[in-house]
């Protein structure tokens, strides 16, 4: 299955969300994950291309989603909240126990639906 992970600027929570994804799921995951993020000035940006590639959005927050809804409508049922918000400023170690638990979750899902 194709992760794909929004934040605002892709350059914290996204891509450390993205590389706990492949460390928890280990060297044989199965599947692939990737980070972008909305704002224009993102290193890698949010795009139609991204989208289509993912089977599985996660953003960090209900904006992100309302952003998607806005702009790509068709992608919007693919979406889950995450709910680690823009203004959650904390060290990478305390970003990492903070989402733990979320991508675990994700990756439980990830592996319910690629054996069905």
């Amino acid at each position: 299955m194709n992760v794909l992970f929004v934040c605002t600027e892709n350059l914290a929570r996204s891509p450390t969300a993205a590389s706990l994804f492949r460390e928890l799921q280990g060297k044989a995951g199965r599947h692939e994950a990737r980070a972008v993020g909305t704002a224009s000035h993102a290193p890698r940006r949010l795009t139609t291309r991204e989208l289509a590639w993912a089977e599985l959005v996660a953003v960090m927050e209900p904006r992100h989603l309302g952003v998607i809804v806005t702009h790509w409508p068709q992608h919007a049922k693919k979406v889950v909240v995450l709910q680690v918000e823009d203004h959650f400023i904390a060290s990478e170690r305390e970003l990492r126990q903070t989402l733990e638990p979320k991508i675990r979750a994700l990756l439980a899902r990830c592996d319910e639906n690629a054996s069905v």
